[in-house]
């Protein structure tokens, strides 16, 4: 920990001096080839610190642990999910990202409506359309004996599932992509801004367009929304839109990218996988564990102390997931991936904020598994090369140059 002297003006006088950290997060998470054994140094200071630098330049609390994280996760009543968001500070509309962003008990009377159509039994459902977009992807470098991993199939194939499930055409693919990586990542606060509108301005588009006609359940399902006994509003609606949208391109495709690239670095597993296919949605659950990508947040509700911590009303505290699912007080050797481990993360969340789109997410992963472990032999990263990641909200793989015989 830093002494505060050195920063006088970014504490608040309330904070316990020894829990300043006088740290960019983001920074500190790429130090290294690997962000996952980067970020978890962090276990080495106590379970909740103040980051003068914790997100986008930022300060605010970060939790550290496991079990901080678990509570904090369900501690609706003074954690908050409701706070101006990332799309509605960008767009100056009063967008909540639709059900995530709303807390208990209004939260479960919009998530209602949509748990319909994200069961596994929904989900299993699409499976051959899932396995058909792995497939019409991975033709296209099958005979090339390799494949720059991200951009030829990690960051496409969410995004065409995604466009298959919304009923949108597959010729926005690139426009999202483009919009997606600026929103998360842009370093200019004003191009940031250009991304938010133009997804908003588009979804809202294509939800004017679903009304009248929705052309499939999900459509359906957002359109015809109520709460209780009134039909949700256009900017409810265009919540859920929004939220299916930020989580359905970057969570999965980067965690695509950790997965592909400890498979191409683990010949044995790949052959465990290939000859024993049952064991890959144990897989799917450790590589979950391991490769937990997302680093989410709550804002305090009201002034409370949490653990003999004073904080105060509208102050952030983020939340690495990683840091709960590599915690060595809860798993094991937490830095192997050991797929005969009794997975207990909390990769999607946990209490009522649990990922909606979990199972899909989870299909999609296996699917890409099963698919390039069929087609392709000793998967490896191309000589000579290496991978490059990024992190910030979401840990991902920006360059993965893959080979196979």
């Amino acid at each position: 920990m830093s002494a505060t002297a050195d920063v006088p003006k970014k504490i608040p006088a309330h904070i316990p001096p020894e829990l300043v950290w006088d740290r960019s997060f983001d920074e500190f998470t790429a130090e290294g080839d690997d962000p996952f054994l980067a970020i978890t140094r962090m276990h080495d200071l106590p379970p909740v610190i103040w980051a003068t630098d914790a997100s986008y330049g930022r300060p605010g609390w970060v939790a550290t642990r496991h079990d901080v994280i678990s509570e904090i996760f369900i501690d609706h009543e003074h954690f908050s999910g409701e706070r101006e968001g990332m799309p509605a500070s960008m767009l100056g509309v009063p967008l909540r990202l639709n059900p995530i962003e709303i807390d208990p008990p209004e939260h479960h009377g919009h998530r209602r409506n949509l748990n319909p159509v994200f069961t596994p039994k929904a989900m299993n459902a699409m499976g051959e359309s899932v396995s058909r977009t792995c497939r019409e992807l991975i033709v296209k470098f099958a005979d090339k004996g390799g494949c720059e991993f991200i951009h030829d199939f990690a960051i496409p194939f969410p995004t065409y599932v995604f466009l298959d499930v919304m009923d949108m055409p597959r010729a926005m693919a690139g426009d999202f992509l483009e919009w997606e990586d600026t929103l998360m990542r842009g370093a200019d606060p004003a191009e940031r801004g250009g991304a938010a509108r133009s997804i908003f301005k588009y979804l809202e588009k294509h939800k004017e367009g679903q009304m009248d006609q929705p052309t499939n359940d999900l459509n359906r399902a957002i359109t015809t929304a109520m709460f209780h006994d009134r039909d949700l509003t256009h900017i409810e609606k265009m919540g859920m839109y929004y939220v299916l949208y930020v989580g359905g391109l970057d969570t999965v495709y980067s965690t695509l990218g950790w997965v592909m690239r400890h498979l191409a670095t683990h010949p044995d597993l790949q052959e465990r996988l290939r000859d024993n296919p049952e064991d890959i949605p144990a897989a799917v659950e450790e590589f979950a564990r391991a490769f937990s990508v997302v680093v989410t947040h709550r804002q305090l509700r009201d002034d409370y102390t949490f653990h003999g911590i004073p904080m105060k009303q509208g102050e952030e505290i983020n939340l690495p997931i990683s840091l709960a699912d590599r915690d060595p007080a809860v798993f094991d050797n937490p830095h192997e991936v050991d797929i005969d481990r009794k997975s207990r993360h909390i990769n999607f969340g946990t209490g009522v904020h649990s990922c909606l789109g979990i199972h899909l997410a989870k299909r999609e992963i296996r699917t890409v598994i099963e698919e390039f472990l069929a087609s392709f032999r000793n998967i490896r990263i191309k000589d000579g090369e290496t991978y490059r990641y990024h992190t910030g909200r979401t840990f991902g793989l920006e360059y993965l140059p893959l080979v196979w015989v």
